[in-house]
């Protein structure tokens, strides 16, 4: 196994507060009356955010879409990196190209949010919708479809690690981010820290761990692919 890749949100940092505070703000700019504790106890009993929006009667346009984008990026001083995360790292980095595949749009706002955390040393690189989308000289890479968009950035984090599927591994908590991931080739671990995504997880994933600092104990197994699913 030569390189790791880590989803951002929701895998390195916890993103509960951070994600709490965006949709109530949203959902309030619109009209929509609710409470926090309300849209809190949503995040911990659905998939996605998404499915909190659905919740609570709330129509996700296109506009209400990009308020919640924007927002979600102005507020990166309310994610924390999780527990053990920066020690594994530490490890792992030792032995293995770390390289970070988000979903967001610009390199600049992941960077600023890593080095606010103070984890951007940990990563040799970082893959961005951006990034891809100059990787293939595309003038721009969509967030919709997402599937079509989270397999262009995987096959953009292996070339830039010059690596293949088979010496890869994907982390992330979400079954929407590992799917694309394992339709190339590339072994897959789920971060269950949501019992409505276990499932989905479990369908998705090659090991399943409950905490980032059980990597070390699961990669050994991938390297030998000894996998128990």
């Amino acid at each position: 196994m030569k390189a790791l890749f880590f989803d951002l949100d929701g895998t390195v940092t916890d993103i509960n507060r951070r994600e709490t505070e965006v949709i109530f703000d949203t959902v309030s700019h619109f009209g929509l009356s609710t409470s926090k504790s309300r849209v809190k106890q949503l995040i911990c009993e659905t998939a996605s955010y998404v499915d909190v929006f659905k919740e609570l009667g709330f129509e996700l346009t296109e506009d209400a879409r990009h308020y919640w984008n924007s927002a979600f990026i102005q507020r990166y001083d309310l994610s924390v990196v999780r527990r053990g995360v920066k020690s594994t790292l530490k490890t792992l980095c030792k032995k293995y190209l770390l390289v970070c595949v988000t979903s967001r749009e610009t390199l600049s706002e992941v960077f600023r949010e890593l080095t606010f955390l103070r984890i951007n040393y940990l990563f040799n690189h970082v893959v961005t919708r951006e990034v891809a989308a100059k990787h293939f000289a595309l003038a721009s890479l969509p967030f919709s479809p997402f599937q079509e968009h989270r397999k262009k950035l995987y096959e953009c984090a292996l070339s830039i690690a010059k690596c293949t599927s088979s010496n890869a591994v994907v982390i992330g908590d979400m079954p929407r981010e590992l799917k694309p991931a394992r339709d190339l080739g590339i072994a897959t671990i789920g971060l269950v820290l949501n019992k409505a995504r276990e499932k989905e997880l479990r369908e998705t994933s090659d090991f399943l761990i409950s905490s980032i600092t059980q990597l070390q104990n699961v990669l050994p197994r991938l390297n030998s692919r000894n996998v128990n699913v």
